[in-house]
């Protein structure tokens, strides 16, 4: 949902990040993954400022920080990441918590299990099913299943 307090883009400026935006979600697919953060950025740029009043902008912090995770560079990818956490648009977002874990996690960061944990609560079990299995080890080891649930395994969605 949309923060009240952020204001959307001009639509001839949200048609222009909207391309960029789905060329790098494109070119990531493909494994073009500096490419796809060269597009991220390119759209990053169009944002006037101050850039942190538009709708929008997290998502593209999201990505640039996502590619970088992907291309293992983890202390790039947490201060992205870490950007788009601070944005009003990112209160209570399971993905961005789930990624924050990671990368904290590569790094050796021990802040990286709460993440992991606050990904699982937010999102579920589910959350986790294309990450890494230890990953979701680390967050199952601090997070109790649901009630009824003896394990996570049990309280997956059908």
């Amino acid at each position: 949902m949309a923060d009240p307090q952020l204001q959307q883009l001009p639509e001839d400026l949200r048609s222009r990040v909207a391309e960029l935006s789905d060329a790098g979600n494109e070119l990531t697919e493909d494994g073009q993954l500096a490419e796809a953060q060269q597009s991220f950025e390119r759209a990053l740029a169009l944002f006037p400022e101050p850039a942190e009043q538009w709708e929008g902008r997290t998502e593209l912090l999201a990505a640039v920080g996502d590619v970088l995770f992907s291309s293992g560079k983890f202390s790039d990818a947490l201060s992205w990441l870490e950007r788009a956490a601070k944005a009003p648009e990112a209160e209570e977002s399971a993905w961005l918590e789930l990624r924050l874990g990671q990368v904290l996690h590569e790094l050796g960061d021990t802040r990286g299990s709460q993440h992991l944990a606050r990904a699982l609560e937010l999102g579920g079990p589910e959350q986790f099913d294309d990450e890494d299995p230890k990953y979701f080890g680390v967050a199952s080891s601090l997070v109790e299943p649901p009630a009824g649930y003896a394990s996570w395994d049990e309280a997956r969605l059908p």
